[in-house]
């Protein structure tokens, strides 16, 4: 069984003798594209935590379930080879206002051209393109000297992962926190990591790039994957995908326990 789903069990366990901790804390879903039949993912109801299966803007260029050549930590993942704002989504069977944390494996073939882009994005395809999102925007859109892949994005402010300039046929972890602060009703935080290590997980410290400032987002109950820019052969697939909601900001380093148990898994296996 692949390590998102793992991720309930870990939490239940460690969670497990303070009953109003674990009410604090939930897996709002996650799917690691294993119980889906190869080809098309629209209509795929696998993993937890969803009110429906994947959907598409993409018709007959949907995004693909595949196995790829490279093991992204299980035998299938999520393959996108074509370019739209809706290119995969889903809706949550909970709608959710407070802290997130959302884990993705992401990975990708071909040549990158600038710009090349994969964001997932939280809540509907209107609030795509400046609501928060998280992902592949590479060469940093082919504006900067460090040609950084990784991004976030909140409203208007677009950040870059420090040391995020990625390598074809490599798998990556993708790992942010996005949350309120102050008296905002909107998500106005959002901090990313690339590869996160056990204390990143843990304390939810030094992240790779935060981006601050209102969003349109103040709950969501759909999350989707926008693409745009693919060219040159380029795929990307993702796997792993879990979205997390932490309404009590003092149960986030607990949950950051859960996946440094994960971690561990990975090492002992490896």
């Amino acid at each position: 069984m692949k390590n998102v789903l793992t991720v309930v069990a870990l939490a239940a366990s460690l969670l497990g003798s303070a009953s109003a901790m674990a009410a604090a804390v939930s897996v709002a879903a996650a799917d690691n594209f294993e119980q889906a039949a190869l080809g098309s993912v629209v209509g795929s109801t696998g993993g937890t935590g969803w009110a429906s299966g994947w959907q598409s803007g993409l018709g007959g260029a949907a995004p693909t379930v595949v196995n790829p050549v490279g093991d992204m930590q299980g035998n299938q993942s999520l393959q996108f080879s074509a370019n739209s704002n809706t290119a995969a989504y889903r809706n949550l069977n909970t709608v959710i206002s407070g802290d997130v944390l959302v884990r993705f494996e992401f990975q990708y073939s071909g040549v990158l051209g600038g710009n090349d882009f994969l964001g997932l994005y939280f809540g509907t395809a209107n609030t795509g393109n400046d609501g928060p999102n998280l992902g592949l925007k590479a060469n940093c859109g082919a504006s900067c000297a460090g040609g950084e892949d990784g991004f976030i994005r909140l409203g208007t402010n677009s950040q870059f992962l420090a040391g995020s300039a990625m390598v074809a046929g490599q798998t990556y972890v993708l790992f942010g926190h996005l949350y309120k602060t102050g008296a905002s009703v909107t998500y106005n935080n959002f901090d990313a990591w690339l590869n996160p290590s056990d204390a990143d997980m843990l304390s939810l410290t030094r992240p790779d790039a935060q981006a601050r400032g209102a969003s349109s987002v103040a709950s969501f109950s759909t999350i989707g994957f926008r693409t745009a820019n693919l060219d040159n052969s380029v795929t990307i697939r993702v796997d792993d995908l879990s979205i997390s909601a932490i309404p009590e900001p003092a149960t986030i380093t607990l949950f950051g326990a859960a996946l440094l148990g994960i971690a561990g898994l990975r090492r002992r296996r490896a």
